[in-house]
């Protein structure tokens, strides 16, 4: 009778924890495919390197395009949507890492709109080539439950987001955070390589090959809120199984879970783990916009949708350059400049010629 009554009590607290997890959606999913390795090619990075020379020098500025999937209306506005992109540049700008948006875009699709992460291949159409793309969803979930967002792989070029995640302050850093996973980043409490002991000399010390490969980054746990004060310190004492040293936690850390308000930061390691990612992944490298860009050929466009994006300056000086009938274009950069053969006459339906600055790069 008494082990009856043990066995209850157990499950009915695994039932409590069950429910109180279920309440907010999980940060992210945590069963990615994870294929970034602890380091890169080196020979490849400086190859990369070479290869950019003076056609993008840093910050690398990597080219950005949004799609809102909606129902009926959507969940999120442009505002909401710069908003969420202005705390990322702030995020990443440290590590010479900044952005530069393309557009906007909504699409009215139901399936789309409330998305499980299953269907993966359904978003791969809205993909473009040389964009990172970021998906927003009025719902998202994975076989286990509720999610704010989520990466599919690591690394990656697109992400998913949650619509109400976007619009939750104490949230401003996940889309970082997923943008952090595309660029190769784990979690810190990552141990599918291995547990992460918290010694950083001696015979403890594993940073550099388990966990998130990061030794600038504190071993850590998948806590929840309810272990870190609001003070954003730990309040727990789980200890490292080698040593036996108290765990210290990345509370602040942007790839780490717990109180979603006091992620604020990366480390220089995660930085530069970012930008060797960039480098060295051809589907982020491709994504890194020129300085410069000049259009000096004849062109016509008629119809097609077309963005083109660089950091510092597009000039146009073709003798002829001419959108016209149903054509959508759009250019992004600091500085746009229209030469004399230059004729922007869109006048079919959905027609558009957009010319903006990028207010993400300093």
């Amino acid at each position: 009778m008494t082990r009856k009554i043990f066995l209850t009590v157990i499950y009915a607290s695994m039932l409590t924890h069950l429910f109180a997890q279920q309440k907010e959606p999980l940060e992210c999913g945590v069963n990615m495919r994870k294929n970034a390795k602890s380091g890169v090619d080196l020979g490849l990075k400086q190859q990369r390197i070479n290869a950019l020379g003076l056609q993008a020098s840093l910050p690398y500025t990597m080219r950005i395009q949004v799609v809102v999937f909606y129902k009926n209306t959507p969940t999120v506005s442009d505002a909401d949507i710069h908003r969420n992109i202005n705390a990322m540049a702030d995020f990443f700008r440290p590590y010479n890492i900044c952005f530069i948006m393309s557009d906007i875009e909504y699409v009215r699709d139901s399936t789309l709109a409330e998305f499980n992460t299953g269907n993966e291949d359904l978003l791969l159409s809205y993909t473009r080539p040389s964009y990172l793309s970021i998906f927003v969803h009025t719902s998202l979930r994975d076989s286990f439950g509720a999610l704010s967002g989520y990466a599919y792989s690591i690394p990656n070029a697109y992400l998913s987001m949650l619509g109400g995640a976007l619009l939750d302050s104490n949230r401003i850093s996940i889309l970082a955070h997923e943008m952090g996973h595309c660029f190769g980043l784990y979690h810190t409490f990552e141990n599918q390589f291995g547990y992460e002991n918290r010694a950083r000399t001696g015979t403890c010390k594993n940073c550099e090959t388990k966990g998130d490969y990061l030794c600038d980054t504190e071993a850590d746990l998948n806590i929840s809120e309810t272990q870190i004060g609001t003070d954003c310190v730990y309040t727990g004492t789980a200890t490292s199984l080698c040593d036996n040293s108290r765990f210290v936690m990345e509370t602040r850390n942007i790839m780490s879970y717990g109180r979603w308000a006091c992620h604020d930061r990366f480390t220089n390691g995660q930085g530069g783990r970012a930008r060797d990612h960039i480098l060295t992944e051809t589907m982020l490298f491709n994504c890194i916009a020129p300085d410069v860009l000049t259009l000096s050929t004849t062109t016509n466009y008629t119809g097609g949708v077309y963005s083109i994006t660089a950091k510092e300056w597009i000039n146009v000086t073709s003798p002829s350059y001419n959108i016209s009938g149903s054509a959508q274009m759009r250019m992004t950069s600091r500085t746009i400049r229209l030469g004399p053969g230059v004729s922007l006459r869109p006048t079919g339906f959905g027609a558009i010629v957009a010319l903006k600055t990028n207010t993400y790069c300093e």
